[in-house]
């Protein structure tokens, strides 16, 4: 089982980790860089200060020398740790007692120009050495001075340790900070499992929306499929009670039929049962057929109009074969509308099917969006009158009863409309003369 706190947990420590141990290299190394930056500033200084000592003589045969002024001590002692090499043009060179046996080679460099570097020793230990070119009373020549830099080494390594065990400390201190805040951030969500708790023993409806942000289109959503279903419940109920109510009448004749006899039974059985039997199945062949309208549909699947109604529409054509009528649709919604599939499938399948069984050749289909949603099927066909239409919403009623049908249709219809706090308007179309139904349903009707 994945467990969100435990990804967490688990992201948060690999990330610290990586962070803490950058952060370690980066301290390491800027550390490295600080004190390397400030020996070659310090060798630099004396350089300067060994030019200032450095005195040529007026004479062309004597060697430069150092004036009284004395130079750094260090420079006295063999193998001390601080070198120094002047190298000049004409020749030799002033070398520093502590050089001993240890070897600067540089090339003479122009004055002005600087070079830094770091050196293996005799030993190999690390030096770093600066060198730069000079010009003193006519002559050229180059200054070399460099520092064994293993005791400063010795002591970045010391640092380094110190900064590592401070480091470590502050990782697990970061740790269990982390830890204790996703376990608090997480625990928020119980909440969500005591209202789903709730919710499955009948205690609440829906389930609360206090909740964090990051989790909040979740509990909109599945309190959505909620409603959904509740629909659903209510309108299976409503198509089980439109069936009973028109199986009643003709299961009625027939169990009057079954307490009468002689030839009672046999007229009965020979015109008035064998009606309603055909009035049984045809109420059968309707909850069929409702059915087949709404297809094949999935809890919370949205209603594309474009996808779904050409195929409504051939359905009807092989329906009504009997009759040569022409639907056009004028669908201006290029995005998928914000409704069940299953409620709008049988809400414009009812009304589709009440338009093609009055109609004479035209059936009309619009919808476009004017502060919501608007549906609009109209006919050429006889059309009713203003007392009819008030009529026709109730539950089976029916104008003609020379024409297949039980009356349910325009109540599903109403029905569906009043889930979604919409509006039907029953009236003539001033396009076709005929039926008109117009269905607005609101933009926030899911919300």
């Amino acid at each position: 089982m994945k467990s969100l706190e435990r990804s967490l947990q688990l992201g948060l420590v690999v990330s610290l980790l990586l962070l803490m141990m950058l952060f370690w290299w980066a301290g390491s190394l800027t550390a490295r860089l600080l004190a390397e930056s400030l020996v070659y500033q310090r060798l630099e200084t004396e350089a300067n200060t060994i030019l200032s000592a450095l005195e040529f003589s007026e004479l062309a045969l004597e060697p430069p020398r150092f004036s009284e002024a004395k130079l750094n001590p260090t420079y006295d002692i063999p193998y001390s740790g601080k070198y120094y090499i002047v190298h000049l043009a004409e020749g030799d060179d002033l070398v520093s007692r502590s050089m001993w046996e240890q070897e600067l080679d540089i090339a003479l460099l122009t004055p002005g120009e600087q070079l830094r570097t770091e050196i293996a020793g005799v030993a190999g230990e690390p030096i770093l050495m600066w060198a730069g070119g000079f010009a003193k009373k006519g002559h050229s020549f180059t200054i070399v001075v460099a520092e064994d830099i293993v005791p400063i080494r010795e002591r970045l390594t010391i640092f380094k340790l110190y900064f590592a065990a401070i480091s470590l400390v502050l990782l697990l201190s970061l740790l269990a900070v982390q830890h204790v805040i996703v376990r608090w951030s997480v625990k928020k969500l119980d909440r969500l499992t005591q209202d789903i708790r709730k919710l499955e023993h009948g205690r609440v409806g829906a389930l609360s929306e206090d909740v964090p942000a990051e989790v909040l289109p979740l509990v909109q959503e599945f309190n959505r499929l909620l409603q959904l279903f509740d629909q659903r419940l209510r309108h299976s109920r409503n198509a089980v009670g439109n069936l009973a109510h028109s199986l009643k009448g003709p299961l009625h004749l027939l169990l009057r039929a079954s307490e009468v006899d002689g030839d009672d039974v046999n007229r009965l059985t020979h015109a008035e049962v064998r009606a309603k039997a055909g009035q049984i199945h045809l109420l059968i062949e309707r909850e069929l057929k409702r059915a087949r309208l709404a297809g094949r549909s999935t809890a919370g699947v949205l209603f594309d109009a474009k996808k779904e109604l050409p195929p409504l529409a051939g359905l009807l054509r092989q329906v009504y074969s009997d009759k040569k009528v022409e639907i056009t649709f004028d669908i201006r919604m290029d995005a998928e509308l914000l409704f069940d599939r299953e409620d709008m499938l049988e809400l414009i399948g009812n009304l589709l099917d009440n338009a093609y069984k009055w109609a004479a050749t035209q059936v009309n289909f619009s919808m476009y969006a004017d502060h919501g949603t608007v549906i609009r099927v109209e006919d050429d066909g006889p059309g009713c009158s203003d007392e009819e239409l008030w009529r026709l919403t109730g539950r089976g009623t029916r104008l003609d009863e020379s024409v297949a049908g039980h009356g349910l249709g325009l109540s599903i219809v109403k029905d569906v409309v009043d889930t979604y706090s919409g509006d039907l308007v029953l009236d003539r179309s001033d396009v076709l003369g005929g039926f008109r139904a117009t269905v607005r349903l609101p933009v926030n009707a899911n919300d």
